[in-house]
């Protein structure tokens, strides 16, 4: 059985998840950094998220962007199950990576387990937008993404669901392994900058607070370990391009 990552490169990069939930939590619970930048984005004279409807926030990050990366994985999910004797004739190999139909089916299947996790999550969480909350103009009162709060018809805005829009292109981190780990690592990191990026944008538009993006940004962070972990790189029942 040959591992994505070694086993001591494993641990160490689940006892950094643990400590992320622990930084994350403390955060949103124990500072008021969620208020603050959401205090930054928010014209109080006007009594409205100045960047709401702005053109670049609304249409092209969120509206576009979210598009664009549909498109994307609509590409890696056809690569995924093409027939081998089509897949052949593909190039196999390019500044490192291996085109794997077998790890390109691990990638669209996280993109589609992490963004129907946070929707599921969504759904049952009556966390409220920064729009949504009476500082901002809107009607329910805030409270600490960590702390108990009370049923709402408002809300359910949490974790960030469009910051994994740009999230799963962390996993593409799976076509470096297991002989690229530093690429792979630098793949990563981009990927989850990118899902940043969109969560950020939607935060400066009072879509979201900092502790959903981060909390969206932990869960894909979470389901990769658990490939990562619990699965080999190469099974014999499925063949490279």
């Amino acid at each position: 059985m040959e591992t994505w990552l070694p086993g001591r490169t494993l641990i160490c990069l689940w006892a950094g998840w643990l400590v992320a939930a622990a930084v994350i939590v403390w955060l949103a619970n124990g500072t008021h950094i969620d208020i603050t930048l959401a205090d930054q984005a928010f014209d109080f004279h006007q009594q409205r998220f100045q960047l709401k409807h702005d053109f670049l926030f609304e249409t092209v990050m969120h509206a576009y962007a979210k598009k664009i990366l549909i498109g994307c994985w609509l590409i890696l999910l056809f690569l995924a199950v093409l027939p081998t004797t089509i897949a052949a004739h593909l190039p196999a190999k390019l500044h490192g990576y291996t085109l794997s139909a077998y790890a390109l089916r691990w990638i669209v299947g996280l993109a589609l387990v992490n963004s129907s996790l946070v929707a599921w999550m969504k759904h049952l969480m009556p966390h409220a937008c920064p729009w949504d909350i009476t500082r901002y103009g809107g009607h329910i009162a805030w409270v600490p993404a960590f702390s108990w709060h009370a049923a709402t018809e408002a809300g359910h805005c949490f974790p960030a669901g469009h910051a994994t829009s740009g999230l799963w292109l962390s996993a593409l981190c799976l076509l470096w392994l297991p002989h690229h780990p530093r690429k792979a690592l630098a793949v990563a990191l981009l990927g989850l900058a990118a899902g940043l990026l969109l969560g950020w944008s939607q935060q400066m538009r009072g879509a979201h607070f900092l502790s959903h993006t981060l909390s969206s940004v932990w869960l894909m962070c979470g389901l990769l370990l658990c490939v990562l972990s619990f699965t080999r790189s190469h099974p014999s029942c499925f063949h490279d391009f």
